[in-house]
């Protein structure tokens, strides 16, 4: 993996852990800890772009108050909006 690739998810991983809110650094800290590994320079770019997106317009697009942009759909935001009611998140363990 070239070492630019290489830098930029790790930043990717950091930044997602850290947006500012913590329903955001759950969702896309997870995120990046599930498919960083596997991500090419396009999936790198998603995940970027994604990252650049505000936290309270990306809430909103997560409890469906505002439609999500066509060029945010895709893989990434199909992962994210997978995770939005899991329980397992929370310490629940769903009994």
């Amino acid at each position: 993996m070239p070492d630019d690739l290489l830098l930029r998810k790790r930043r990717i991983l950091w930044r997602a852990r850290h947006r500012g809110m913590k329903e955001t650094d759950l969702l896309f800290g997870r995120l990046a800890e599930e498919v960083l590994d596997d991500l090419d320079e396009q999936g790198v770019a998603d995940f970027e772009a994604l990252l650049d997106v505000p936290d309270t317009v990306f809430l909103s697009w997560m409890s469906g108050a505002e439609e999500i942009p066509s060029a945010f759909r895709g893989p990434l935001m199909d992962l994210l909006l997978s995770y939005r009611f899991s329980a397992d998140d929370y310490g629940q363990d769903g009994a």
